[in-house]
């Protein structure tokens, strides 16, 4: 059995994130508001370990109704131009319990998104 939860603040969701740690996506749900991520973070916690972090690159908006995945760098064969690739991140990680935290530049968390896979 799994269990996914996601709660959002805001017009930007953590749209997916896949189990074998691949990427993970983010989605701006707003039908007329871009949305600059400059500053902004991506947080990961697999099994309670510690978190695993991506920053958004300065200037990068993230237009509304569209959406940006997020690769490990070792996991970039199938991404799209506008797709981006963290190069010190090689696997988003698996587990059985997984956390995903969208934070602003001020720190506040703007999107979690819970995944509990059973044993």
């Amino acid at each position: 059995m799994n269990l996914l939860e996601s709660e959002d603040l805001g017009p930007v969701c953590i749209d997916e994130c896949l189990p074998d740690g691949k990427y993970s996506q983010l989605a701006n749900t707003s039908a007329i508001q871009d949305v600059d991520l400059t500053g902004w973070r991506l947080l990961r916690s697999v099994n309670n370990a510690p978190e695993i972090s991506f920053a958004m690159p300065s200037n990068f908006k993230l237009d509304n109704r569209k959406s940006v995945k997020i690769y490990a760098c070792d996991e970039d064969s199938e991404r799209l131009p506008c797709d981006l690739v963290s190069s010190n991140i090689s696997t988003w990680d698996v587990g059985h319990t997984i956390i995903t935290r969208l934070l602003n530049d001020n720190d506040e968390e703007k999107a979690v998104h819970i995944q509990m896979i059973a044993k």
